[in-house]
């Protein structure tokens, strides 16, 4: 009996069209504001019809690559992180609630992301830097209620990845700190566990303002391994 090897399903037309614009942006030889070519001369240059352009033009619209104004045609947008923090975050709440992900793999992810961020953080924060998380710690000690201490918690988490002065760390924290908000203030319900968490603060803020990156991977990681025991009080950890 003849066996067959699975055909492979060719990209549409458009499909291909997007990925070559996507790899043209990518590679710099279009920049944010400038006009891509007309309808008619993209249509010539890639040897397909226009409604293959118009398809994936309104793609890339979509997805906030390509911005279309009257007057001015299609033009690159410029990258906006809090585009992409919106994204990350409507996907992670979306896998939250389908339990796609789960409180413990959004703690493992924090643990990668927080140890290193904190030992980049004691070689770039500015005295600014340091003088806005420890604002931001003072804040959180004289917090009345567990949701306010909630969102002086992620903005301390916040700024240290602002002192990284690097804006990945910083969209990556900011997306995971909108999918903790709850977690975060139902934790500090718990009798002792707001005290807790500010020594653990503390104890990062004190390495970072030491330069040092060793102490400060350590304070991170007590604090994140502490966190975990809140797991299932308060519906997950916190930090």
């Amino acid at each position: 009996m003849a066996e067959f090897v699975p055909l492979m399903r060719q990209p549409s037309l458009a499909v291909r069209v997007t990925e070559e614009l996507l790899e043209a942006i990518a590679a710099g030889r279009f920049r944010p504001g400038e006009r891509l070519p007309s309808e008619r001369d993209m249509s010539d240059q890639f040897g397909v019809s226009r409604t293959v352009i118009r398809e994936a033009v309104r793609g890339l619209h979509a997805k906030g690559v390509l911005e279309i104004t009257t007057g001015k045609g299609v033009q690159i947008a410029t990258v906006s992180s809090s585009r992409v923090t919106e994204a990350l975050e409507l996907y992670l709440r979306g896998a939250q609630s389908q339990e796609i992900i789960k409180p413990v793999h959004i703690a493992e992810v924090r643990e990668t992301l927080e140890t290193r961020l904190v030992e980049i953080a004691c070689e770039r924060a500015t005295a600014d830097d340091l003088a806005a998380i420890e604002r931001e710690h003072e804040l959180m000690s004289a917090a009345a209620d567990p949701e306010t201490a909630a969102r002086h918690d992620a903005e301390f988490h916040r700024l240290l990845a602002v002192a990284t002065h690097n804006a990945l760390y910083l969209t990556l924290v900011e997306s995971i700190n909108a999918t903790m908000r709850t977690i975060r203030a139902n934790s500090f319900t718990v009798e002792g566990r707001l005290a807790v968490a500010l020594e653990e603060h503390e104890a990062v803020l004190n390495a970072v303002r030491a330069r040092d990156a060793a102490a400060s991977r350590e304070a991170m990681q007590r604090h994140l391994d502490d966190s975990q025991k809140f797991y299932g009080r308060g519906s997950g950890a916190t930090s």
